[in-house]
């Protein structure tokens, strides 16, 4: 995924200002092979970012606790 396609994801996903900011770091990281635009709705809904100013790491921190709560909290059929 390239960097146009990867702020396309992002301005879906409401998250235009953190692109905006740290979207050429988050392409130099490779981030975007390990998220999608459904993630990152849901990220977007889950968390405020009325704070304008975020440190990328701050960021990418948050995002990836995330990612790790909702890989790891769905539970398969039948499980009670």
């Amino acid at each position: 995924m390239g960097e146009k396609e990867m702020r396309e994801m992002f301005e879906w996903a409401g998250l235009s200002t953190i692109n905006d900011q740290h979207g050429y770091k988050m392409w130099l990281s490779g981030l975007e092979d390990s998220i999608d635009a459904e993630l990152l709705d849901h990220f977007a809904d889950a968390y405020s970012f009325e704070n304008a100013e975020m440190y990328y790491d701050e960021f990418l921190f948050h995002l990836r606790i995330f990612k790790n709560i909702i890989k790891n909290n769905e539970l398969p059929p039948r499980y009670w």
